[in-house]
């Protein structure tokens, strides 16, 4: 029993020590040469997105003018909800800074109309439906904005919650947009 117990202990070392000389690079270059090998020693077996986006159909004119605006949407957004970092993320903020968020918050909503004005592609239906969460998050920081007082410590968190939510909505709202983009192979 003993005997079994050391060749055992011995057995499990040794395996290790062998598992344990392939370096991470190794495995990961490894990994690479099977999904590039090839079937008649022209093409891989599992081509790259970028590959897949080259032979993709046509895209609409429509869908490529939406996801223009699109990104011109969400650059809008960041731009007018950085400032909002001087209100929540101060000591002291004031009435000025208060009344400055409420006015980045509005023109954020402003782009937002904007955007839901346009006809949505179908390929940006899922899309569209980030958006619309997106805007809930600037409604409830709009009104949070106008409900707070910033003598009241409760009010001021809850209206940073709301700018945090936000800004994580649009973030989320981001991550559709480029995953569309890469799907359809929109430049």
């Amino acid at each position: 029993m003993y005997k079994f117990a050391i060749l055992s202990i011995l057995t499990i070392t040794m395996l290790t020590f062998l598992g344990c000389q392939d370096r991470p690079e190794d495995i990961t270059q490894s990994i690479e040469k099977q999904h590039m090998q090839t079937t008649d020693g022209i093409e891989p077996l599992h081509p790259s997105n970028k590959d897949q986006n080259k032979t993709r159909r046509d895209i609409s004119q429509d869908a490529v003018s939406y996801a223009s605006e699109f990104g011109f949407y969400l650059n809008q957004l960041y731009a007018h909800l950085e400032p909002l970092n001087s209100l929540f993320y101060t000591e002291r903020p004031t009435e000025k800074d208060t009344h400055e968020a409420r006015e980045h918050v509005q023109k954020a909503q402003d782009w937002s109309e904007y955007i839901l004005s346009l006809n949505t592609p179908p390929v940006f239906e899922n899309l569209f439906i980030a958006h619309t969460s997106t805007l809930v998050e600037l409604d409830s920081l709009m009104q949070s904005l106008d409900d707070m007082d910033l003598e009241d410590e409760i009010d001021f968190r809850r209206a940073r919650l709301y700018y945090e939510n936000t800004i994580i909505a649009v973030k989320s709202m981001e991550r559709e947009y480029k995953g569309v983009l890469e799907e359809e192979g929109i430049k």
